[in-house]
């Protein structure tokens, strides 16, 4: 499939010139790409050739249709090349000519120029350049999403690591103590059975640091444990020393 280039090519007589000039004028005000042969076909081009191309390149033609457009090689060339193509044709009547028999359709009959471009607006859609704009922010928006969708995904897990902890003395579970681990930048607390649990960073090291704080009992010395089982450990009250 050829890359659309322009949004309208335009089929007209040159005889319309007078109309077809500033409707061709008001689409660009629009923002549409507009492929109008008087500026865009170069002195000695193969005609067919390059209208061909032109027509397969846009997104619609606009056929400017008239008692002169019918006595035109051309105009017929383009709306039956843009037929063949599967180019949408919409039809512009700039007078009470019949359409040929081969273009079944409803087309525009507003003289004015200006007026005519507002009635194809809605058929016309969104021009290039905003589609294109929206496409590749569109990208950017899904690349985005994928990117953060694969850290989400593939990042590295957090691990836990567990423990129960009781007083020295009575054997009893010690609730609120505060376990700290990777130099107290992670920390959880007991629970009313003792048990605590860490949610640590990758990668999981064979050994950990870990210290255990409460309000009346001795602490703030660290423990070296090994990660490959829960850790159980007791404290002891300040006033039981």
């Amino acid at each position: 499939m050829r890359l659309k280039r322009y949004d309208v090519f335009i089929s007209y007589s040159r005889e319309d010139s007078a109309l077809v000039d500033p409707f061709a004028a008001a689409l660009r005000r629009h923002r549409y790409r507009v492929f109008f042969d008087v500026q865009s076909i170069v002195v000695g081009e193969q005609w067919k050739a390059r209208l061909s191309r032109a027509i397969s390149s846009s997104r619609i033609c606009i056929l400017c249709w008239s008692q002169n457009a019918q006595a035109s090689e051309y105009v017929a060339y383009e709306y039956s090349r843009a037929e063949g193509l599967g180019t949408p044709v919409l039809p512009w009547l700039l007078d009470a000519t019949s359409l040929p028999s081969m273009l079944e359709l409803h087309g525009v009959t507003e003289r004015d120029p200006t007026k005519a471009v507002a009635r194809f607006l809605p058929r016309l859609g969104w021009p290039l350049s905003f589609r294109r704009s929206f496409q590749a922010l569109s990208l950017v928006v899904l690349a985005c999403v994928l990117g953060i969708t694969y850290w989400v995904v593939q990042r590295p897990k957090p691990w836990e690591f567990s423990g129960r902890v009781v007083d020295s003395k009575t054997k009893y579970p010690v609730a609120g103590v505060e376990v700290e681990a990777e130099q107290r930048r992670v920390h959880a607390f007991t629970g009313q059975d003792g048990r605590y649990t860490l949610r640590l960073p990758p990668p999981k090291p064979k050994y950990i640091d870990l210290v255990f704080l409460k309000q009346g009992y001795e602490g703030e010395i660290p423990v070296n444990v090994s990660t490959d089982h829960p850790f159980d450990t007791d404290i002891t009250k300040l006033a039981d020393r």
